[in-house]
């Protein structure tokens, strides 16, 4: 379970990063968000649901509404703002600082701007900004960055005076609990609330059942996993079994009256009416589940009949012998 855990919290934030890394080309330099739309990120499930309140935050300061983005020269600036309040809470995720990830309580938002030349990754949290290119990291100072109330705009040097604006994406991202303690952990405690903007289309991570391999009765786990932040949460979930069977859960049990293979498929389908799918099968066996007679009635019907045939054998070979 502690293995799973960690390999769930590591797709999760793998595909956050990926997200990240998604862009839209753009008809202007203004990217506006829906309100409304910050999700909360179950790492033990992967399910994404859309939260309005939250006890550790005002997820408002979290929730975009849109960014802007000039150039004069070599001096690129990208203005956002988000609903309620820029968030100024904890410092930069630092992945080799164990101080930092054994007490997460940290609110940042990142840009990633696409030019004609280069791919710049801009992150600002609680008034320190940092930009990347190309795996060098470069600190920005209080000069390049200034907020007010529900506005961050923030200001760094592009490489070239040649290059011309492609497209933007921002993410704004809320994360608290101890990432050490919960990657070796039964109970993994971590808050992550997120919005992105523009959001990426609808897509999975995985649907699979636990086995493909099954018996008749016996409960099988199907997983799915919906690429956080992606199409228009919330979600709806539909499995089909290929027993004409169904299951609107994320993560259904479910066990099979036949043997046999079977097609299974999982659907999702997000809040704008887009969808994702993938299948799978799986093969049955006329076994039961728990190598037993007593969920399958006609073996227990064949060794009852079995059984009572032996003994009136026995019966008739001992009146024959009493005579």
């Amino acid at each position: 379970m502690k293995l799973n855990n960690l390999l769930v919290m590591t797709i999760i934030i793998s595909s956050l990063f990926c997200i990240t890394t998604f862009s839209v080309e753009a008809a202007d330099e203004t990217i506006s968000d829906g309100m409304g739309d910050v999700s909360s990120i179950d790492f033990i499930t992967g399910e994404t649901i859309v939260v309005n309140t939250h006890p550790d935050i005002n997820v408002d300061n979290l929730d975009l509404v849109q960014a802007t983005y000039t150039q004069q020269g070599t001096k690129a600036t990208i203005s956002l703002q988000v609903k309620g309040n820029i968030e100024n809470r904890g410092e930069l995720l630092n992945w080799y600082n164990e101080d930092i990830l054994t007490s997460l309580d940290t609110a940042y938002y990142e840009f990633q701007l696409f030019t004609s030349e280069q791919n710049y990754i801009v992150t600002y949290c609680n008034e320190t900004g940092m930009q990347e290119i190309n795996g060098e990291q470069i600190n920005l100072t209080s000069s390049d960055f200034f907020v007010v109330g529900s506005t961050l705009t923030i200001s760094f040097t592009l490489t070239s005076v040649n290059e011309t604006y492609s497209n933007l994406s921002i993410t704004s991202y809320f994360i608290k609990g101890n990432f050490l303690e919960a990657a070796n952990s039964e109970d993994m405690n971590i808050v992550l609330l997120s919005d992105v903007a523009p959001n990426p289309p609808l897509a999975l991570i995985e649907a699979i059942a636990e086995s493909n391999l099954g018996a008749i009765g016996e409960n099988i786990q199907f997983n799915a996993t919906v690429e956080p932040l992606t199409g228009q949460p919330p979600y709806t979930y539909h499995w089909d079994f290929g027993d004409k069977s169904s299951s609107t859960q994320l993560n259904p049990m479910h066990s099979y009256a036949k043997a046999g293979v079977f097609i299974y498929s999982f659907t999702v389908t997000d809040n704008a009416g887009a969808t994702a799918n993938l299948s799978g099968n799986i093969t049955i066996s006329g076994e039961s589940g728990d190598g037993g007679t007593k969920d399958n009635p006609m073996i227990l019907f064949l060794a009852i009949l079995l059984i009572i045939i032996v003994i009136g054998v026995v019966v008739i070979v001992w009146i024959i012998r009493r005579r």
